[in-house]
């Protein structure tokens, strides 16, 4: 499996191109079927697993349900030094997404209880789930600065920050000897998309002004949603029938006008609309990494036969041309 690197305090962590999403292991998918499905994965030279601490957390008892599962199969198979391990904190509660959970106590607590579950000593990349604005930077970073000092992880990321939010914190860590985040996640997949489309306003979606932020500053991005939640795959299928509530903000002129290019390439390479919306993540200028979390053995296996894929600059340029 093709891979791209990150900075880390001791060096850089090479991460697999496609990235395992282990939101519902544990919880709507069973130990047993996560446990298929991370085996497959490694099988085929995958190394990187993200879960978090607030995976499921809309779920009774569902918070850290992922965490625990993963770290299990991790321990289990014997693989710790073979695998990149993610996962966040600082997600609010699901009854106020806008009350943010990024205070020092939040966070200790956080990284606290997802390396007791995930029976680690470290992770390799820890991200911060959401931003608040109303807080600095210093009061962000110097916390998170402190568990990379204690050993607790490797590498920080941004989960749904703005690249304006992510400079400003890098610029502060970089002039007080602070480590700096060294990738974002955010949504991001080739199709269309507006802000008011949000089902969470708390997200970051890639607009255009957030992707010429990321091609300057270099930063890699880890793609969540790479699907569309499978629109294009959908849509080409039934049409609009079988568009579940989430892919439904998909659904606009533009996406509906793409849906034939999407058809065109597939015939042309010979692959599905999900192997080639993998792809465009995987193969952008922006050095992109693409999340999957199939619930389904036969979808993770479409999605992963997109490994060798790559396309060429004119193909992502006519996809992204409206």
């Amino acid at each position: 499996m093709r891979t791209g690197k990150i900075e880390a305090v001791d060096g850089s962590i090479e991460i697999s191109k496609i990235v395992l999403g282990a939101s519902n292991y544990g919880s709507e998918i069973s130990n047993e079927l996560s446990y298929e499905i991370m085996d497959k994965y490694y099988e085929l030279g995958g190394r990187t697993i993200d879960t978090a601490r607030g995976y499921a957390s809309y779920i009774p008892y569902g918070s850290s349900k992922s965490e625990k599962v993963v770290g299990r199969w991790i321990k289990d198979r014997g693989v710790r030094d073979d695998v990149v391990v993610i996962t966040k904190g600082g997600l609010p509660e699901m009854r106020d997404m806008h009350r943010s959970r990024l205070s020092w106590d939040c966070l200790e607590y956080d990284i606290n209880t997802s390396l007791a579950v995930l029976d680690m000593d470290d992770v390799d990349v820890y991200f911060l789930h959401r931003d608040d604005p109303e807080i600095p930077v210093s009061e962000i970073m110097d916390t998170l600065d402190e568990f990379v000092k204690k050993g607790m992880t490797r590498a920080l990321g941004a989960s749904n920050w703005t690249v304006a939010r992510i400079l400003e914190a890098n610029e502060y860590a970089l002039k007080n000897g602070k480590t700096p985040f060294t990738v974002s996640q955010i949504q991001w997949n080739m199709a269309h998309f507006r802000k008011e489309d949000l089902l969470d306003d708390t997200c970051v979606y890639m607009s255009d002004l957030e992707y010429q932020g990321y091609k300057e500053a270099k930063i890699p991005v880890m793609a969540y949603s790479t699907q569309a939640v499978g629109f294009f795959s959908k849509y080409l299928k039934s049409g609009e029938s079988e568009l579940s509530f989430r892919a439904r903000p998909f659904l606009n002129d533009t996406n509906i006008r793409k849906v034939e290019k999407v058809r065109i390439l597939c015939e042309k390479l010979g692959c599905t609309p999900a192997v080639l919306a993998i792809s465009y993540i995987t193969s952008n200028p922006v050095e992109g990494f693409a999340l999957i979390g199939n619930v389904k053995m036969e979808h993770m296996n479409d999605s992963l036969s997109s490994i060798d894929l790559v396309l060429d600059q004119k193909t992502i340029d006519w996809l992204d041309e409206d």
